[in-house]
């Protein structure tokens, strides 16, 4: 299909009207002929229009033409047609499966893709590809290290629907771990095959480890099948550094002791290391008098989850009356007007956390609206709070009825402070008399580390959501149409030239027959 990007300019080829003209009313210098006499001749009808006439008209045409060819280039003439396109196809690995495991699996058919001309590639940030012939086939690249790859499948495929060509086929191929799947089943593109392999597996890591009240040593596993997670506690005396420690049912650990920290690594399963505390947890509250009230219920409510955690703490309460601490404890609630800023300068390198409530020099609001808490599922009456500005650098955790801010985190080199916009009183809301409290600050002094879902984790997809696709070693073939654009003005040019030298040795002919 001829198509035109500056159609207007094709009125330019009127100007051919211009030649013309001057070709038909050039008349030639007339001719003497000598006679002896007019007298023997007879008069005739004037011909005026006998010289309208075209004189040559090759030369005529050629000039047309030029103006006709350039009216066509100026206009940007253009020349589409349909081409079969061939479709990219690529083949994607997640970085797991090139373990002993699951390699087996996949090797025969990936080779077989590369051969027919697929690109094989790591289903990875970037997507490195894999150079895959005859010479070097895919289990040449079988990794058996020990680190769980975490990469997401979900999140590479929504990437590819975005950046792959509209025609290209492509094979994704990952395992069948929940970990490896995180968050909602993307949409996938037309082309795309997703093959999901399984290899049924169980895992099992040192979760956490602590001291207890009474001196002992609390070990939590956990272990993961294809199904679900469960927990394994084993409690066995305070050990020496260097000891191993046999427990019962799951592998041996060693303990190593540290400057700071103690720590205890799994010597078989994950062969994972956690930390270990080597002091009770050190938690102050740091009160006003006119504050007595507050301090009971969180007094109340702290003892209750530590209690429940079953780890050694100490549980101080100081008056801003008093000395401040002299040295730096895990945990300070401050419930006082005092500036904390002195106290914290004092402490620039300690993973202290603090929590602030809504001072007295804050002027309350009234409002009858309730607590958003993630968990709770019951809604928790706030009749007071204190305007809070919501900070990029700050997490938000609880929120009130209309989404405003109620409980912040916020990072600050060593330290971890949160914000609490009421105050833990019945008179602000109902959170001293609701019976999640205690389990509300367990969650903010013992957060849980839920890094094992994406290390450890063997559970599987559901079957229903798998869906694994059929294949075998033919692959479909796709020739979808697409268009091709070829830009005619390079060869208009072109002629053009050939035609003005043309032109010229015409003219330059005519020119010296006349002369």
């Amino acid at each position: 299909m001829f198509q035109f990007l500056h159609p207007g300019w094709l009125w330019a080829a009127a100007s051919v009207a211009v030649p013309i003209a001057i070709h038909l009313w050039n008349k030639k210098p007339p001719r003497t002929v000598q006679v002896g006499s007019i007298r023997w001749l007879q008069p005739s009808e004037s011909k005026k229009l006998s010289s309208l006439r075209l004189s040559e008209p090759w030369l005529l045409l050629l000039r047309c033409l030029l103006l006709v060819l350039l009216a066509l280039v100026l206009a940007g003439p253009q020349w589409k047609h349909q081409v079969p396109a061939v479709p990219e196809k690529h083949t994607y690995l997640h970085p797991e499966l090139l373990q002993s495991r699951y390699l087996p699996q996949i090797a025969a058919t990936v080779d077989s893709l590369a051969q027919k001309g697929w690109q094989i590639h790591r289903l990875a940030p970037g997507f490195p590809k894999l150079p895959l012939n005859e010479e070097t086939p895919l289990h040449t690249f079988q990794t058996d290290s020990l680190a769980s790859d975490s990469t997401n499948a979900w999140t590479m495929l929504r990437v590819l629907n975005r950046s792959l060509p509209a025609n290209a086929q492509a094979w994704i191929f990952t395992t069948d771990l929940l970990r490896h799947h995180r968050g909602a089943f993307p949409a996938m593109r037309s082309g795309f095959t997703w093959i999901p392999v399984s290899a049924p597996q169980t895992n099992l890591w040192l979760q956490e480890a602590f001291y207890t009240t009474s001196g002992q040593l609390r070990l939590r596993f956990r272990q993961s099948d294809d199904q679900q997670v469960t927990l394994l506690e084993r409690s066995v005396p305070k050990p020496v550094s260097g000891q191993t420690i046999s427990v019962p049912g799951v592998p041996a650990v060693k303990f190593t002791t540290h400057a700071t920290t103690d720590s205890l690594t799994l010597l078989g399963a994950a062969r994972n290391t956690v930390p270990l505390a080597k002091l009770p947890l050190q938690v102050v509250v740091r009160h006003s008098k006119t504050r007595q009230a507050d301090v009971r219920y969180l007094r109340a409510a702290l003892q209750a989850a530590l209690e429940y955690r079953g780890a050694a703490y100490n549980l101080a309460l100081t008056s801003d009356a008093q000395p401040l601490p002299t040295v730096a404890p895990d945990w300070l609630f401050w419930l006082t007007d005092e500036p904390i800023a002195p106290f914290l300068a004092r402490f620039p390198k300690i993973r202290l956390k603090t929590l602030q409530d809504a001072p007295g020099t804050s002027r309350p609001q009234k409002t009858e609206s309730w607590l958003q808490i993630p968990g709770v599922s019951q809604n928790v009456p706030l009749y007071q709070r204190i305007a809070a500005t919501e900070k990029p650098s700050d997490e938000t955790l609880w929120r009130d009825g209309f989404g405003n801010p109620l409980l912040t985190k916020t990072h600050d080199a060593q330290q971890t402070h949160y914000r609490f916009y009421s105050r833990f009183h019945p008179a602000w809301n109902d959170l001293p008399n609701n019976g999640h409290f205690p389990e509300l600050l367990l969650r903010l002094i013992f957060p849980e580390d839920v890094s094992w879902r994406t290390r450890f984790d063997t559970r599987t997809l559901q079957k229903d959501l798998e869906r694994p696709r059929g294949f075998t070693a033919s692959i479909p073939e796709n020739s979808p149409k697409t268009e091709e654009v070829l830009d005619v003005k390079p060869w208009l040019v072109g002629l053009m030239a050939l035609l003005l030298a043309l032109e010229r040795w015409l003219a330059g002919r005519r020119t010296y027959r006349q002369s």
